[in-house]
């Protein structure tokens, strides 16, 4: 098994997903996949980042709108609900 440490990690979650921002292939939802499974173990700071490129992508283009939209609606959606159970929120 490879050990990352959690600055590691979320360098390069967050590095994958901004490679995959504008590519109409498989990988933006194979990354989404693997880093939604591993949001609970990105520090606070790197899930802001992340929520913050999220933001500037979806202003600028989240892609194809049939395929690759949705995709990263989903994967923003699981990220703000990651925000949420760190601060406590229910809304």
């Amino acid at each position: 098994m490879i050990k990352l440490n959690t600055d590691e990690l979320g360098t390069l979650a967050i590095c994958a997903l901004r490679y995959c921002h504008g590519r109409q292939t498989y990988m933006p939802k194979r990354v989404q996949d693997i880093v939604k499974a591993h949001l609970p173990e990105l520090s606070t700071r790197d899930l802001d980042e992340i929520a913050d490129d999220l933001a500037q992508m979806r202003d600028y283009d989240f892609g194809d709108p049939v395929i690759d939209r949705p995709n990263w609606q989903r994967f923003q959606y699981a990220v703000e609900e990651e925000m949420k159970r760190r601060h406590g929120s229910t809304d």
